[in-house]
């Protein structure tokens, strides 16, 4: 009976270490212990006008994205870039226990009037996702509206050097509606060569336009009206990319695979809902 005491009461302490481990880890906010991934909530936003009078789907005004930064904060969330959490499925670096990405599309020039200043206030982060046609067009118009326009590449730029900002390419021309394609799409029709090489060649024209520009090239994707066809995530791999998002809903688990930080769900941020009313609908 001694003897199989004294087997028993070894083991006994290996499994509470073991527990204690797997505690520890949970507590400390992420699951590298046992393997679990994590989960990430993102929000996608789009313009931000101050007039009220515009808001709807995909327009909301500053005081929404601040009230939403501050519920975010006042319930324990905290604001991760996309490296954060490219660090984290890379190399296992901790997230905090509760990880949110806030993401704003198209690169309205609003971004850079409205949110900018909300970010610096708070301390939130985010990824604003440039259209490189649009980038151009505003650029060689000189034009600066917070209404209806878009970023100059000057202002891209700024965003580059600010600790707020991450950028990601939107595509250089897949967000034109008169393009007889929907999105990022492959064309009824179209070849899985001639499909790759009209994916590619854009895609890659907006890399260009960001390194001449700026000096830099995004490593993120956000996916025209999150419309895309099979083969894409393959060739951003291939690019050097390391993350996209998409326009499905839903609360992601980041792991150590490098795939399930692609095609990344959102929640589309409409107008006329309380921000607690918006993150009971994404589950919070």
């Amino acid at each position: 009976m001694k003897k199989m005491r004294f087997i028993l009461i070894p083991a006994a302490c290996l499994f509470l270490a073991c527990l204690a481990v797997i505690v520890y880890t949970v507590r400390g906010g992420y699951t590298t212990a046992i393997g679990g991934g994590r989960e990430l909530l993102i929000v996608m936003y789009h313009s931000v006008i101050a007039d009220s009078s515009r808001a709807g789907k995909y327009v909301v005004t500053p005081d929404t994205v601040k009230e939403d930064i501050m519920y975010l904060k006042n319930n324990g969330y905290s604001f991760v870039s996309a490296q954060e959490v490219i660090d984290y499925s890379e190399h296992g670096t901790p997230l905090p226990k509760k990880p949110v990405m806030l993401t704003f599309d198209d690169g309205n020039y609003n971004f850079y009037s409205h949110v900018m200043p909300i970010l610096e206030e708070t301390g939130a982060k985010a990824v604003c996702s440039i259209v490189g046609s649009y980038t151009d067009e505003f650029s060689e118009s000189n034009i600066k509206n917070a209404t209806y326009g878009y970023l100059r590449w000057s202002e891209v730029y700024d965003m580059y050097l600010s600790n707020r900002v991450e950028v990601g390419n939107h595509s250089y021309d897949f967000h034109s509606v008169d393009k007889g394609r929907n999105g990022a799409q492959k064309k009824k029709g179209e070849s899985d060569e001639e499909y790759k090489r009209v994916f590619c060649a854009d895609t890659e024209k907006a890399q260009n336009r960001f390194l001449s520009k700026t000096g830099f090239a995004p490593i993120i994707y956000a996916y025209p009206f999150g419309a895309y066809s099979k083969g894409t995530t393959e060739w951003l791999q291939d690019m050097g990319f390391k993350m996209s998002f998409s326009c499905t809903e839903g609360i992601n688990t980041v792991t150590s695979d490098p795939d399930s930080l692609f095609m990344l769900k959102r929640f589309n941020r409409p107008s006329g809902l309380s921000s607690a009313d918006f993150f009971e609908r994404c589950g919070l």
